[in-house]
């Protein structure tokens, strides 16, 4: 299925319109680098990794992007708490696993994130 120039630009213009809010748990190293991206484009991102709030963001943001580069047991208890939210409101998640594969944490961890639910993208490079 091939997606078109014209469908990019909608969906851009889509965004800016609803300026959705995207909650964000994802590494130190691109974080400032993500909101930056997600700002040009329209939408408006907040970075909210601590187990304590992830759930009540998950309840009113649009989407959740979970990426695994900084990965601690707290942090991960956060992402499945976010990603079982926003499954439950049937929002978009993506999920980056960054480092699958390197370590039995890092594959564990991804594995069983797409286990609990269905991710919308998982994203590779």
């Amino acid at each position: 299925m091939a997606i078109t120039a014209a469908e990019i630009f909608k969906s851009v213009e889509d965004i800016r319109a609803e300026r959705p809010l995207i909650h964000n748990i994802t590494n130190y190293v691109v974080m400032n680098n993500t909101a930056n991206a997600l700002l040009a484009i329209g939408a408006s991102p907040v970075m909210i990794h601590a187990e304590e709030e992830v759930e009540d963001m998950a309840a009113v943001a649009g989407a959740l992007v979970i990426n695994i580069g900084t990965i601690s047991a707290p942090w991960v208890r956060g992402m499945f708490k976010a990603f079982a939210k926003a499954a439950s409101r049937g929002v978009p998640v993506v999920i980056d696993p960054v480092g699958a594969g390197a370590t039995p944490y890092r594959t564990e961890t991804v594995r069983d994130l797409i286990r609990s639910g269905r991710p919308t993208i998982i994203r590779g490079n």
